[in-house]
């Protein structure tokens, strides 16, 4: 069903999309050594809209820029609809699924104008796979709150699914 939606207004879409994300985001190299990041464009307030992902639908995980939004179901994001959404053990946003499948960031806090934009992998990812870039790469976030590493939803406590369900990927939600 969720293909079938997306299949039907991807080209559509992803105008639109790239459109809307211009207004709200920028891209540009990431302070944190991750390559290419997206930023703020203006200051943004608790439970706005960041940046709405969309991209080729692919049935596996590829080895970085993808976004699983189903078990078996990923996205590849251009650079202005996801391609540059970081991992941060301390996001300042969080993930909620509209009703085509696709992912939509929402600000978890006030985002300053010119603030990386970040969130936790584990929002969307399931699991790593074995060519996945997380499983080798350590976590450069900075943040204090740092574990070291990029963890998949899969690799988190009972207690931190608990506290992070409220801002997973509805596919997830039902997992838990």
């Amino acid at each position: 069903m969720i293909q079938q939606k997306i299949n039907k207004n991807m080209k559509e879409t992803l105008a639109s999309v790239t459109r809307e994300n211009k207004k709200i985001v920028r891209y540009g190299r990431s302070p944190k050594g991750y390559g290419f990041a997206i930023f703020a464009l203006k200051n943004i307030m608790p439970g706005e809209v960041v940046s709405h992902g969309y991209g080729k639908l692919s049935d596996q995980q590829t080895s970085n820029f993808s976004i699983q939004i189903g078990l078996k179901t990923h996205i590849i994001p251009s650079k202005w609809t996801g391609k540059y959404w970081n991992h941060s053990c301390e996001p300042n946003c969080y993930v909620k699924t509209r009703e085509n499948g696709f992912p939509t960031l929402f600000a978890l806090r006030e985002i300053k104008s010119g603030e990386e934009i970040v969130y936790g992998y584990y929002m969307t990812e399931f699991t790593w796979s074995e060519k996945a870039v997380e499983t080798t790469i350590p976590c450069k976030c900075g943040s204090t709150k740092c574990r070291g590493k990029i963890p998949s939803f899969s690799q988190l406590t009972s207690k931190e699914k608990k506290k992070y369900f409220l801002y997973l990927s509805s596919y997830l939600k039902k997992l838990t």
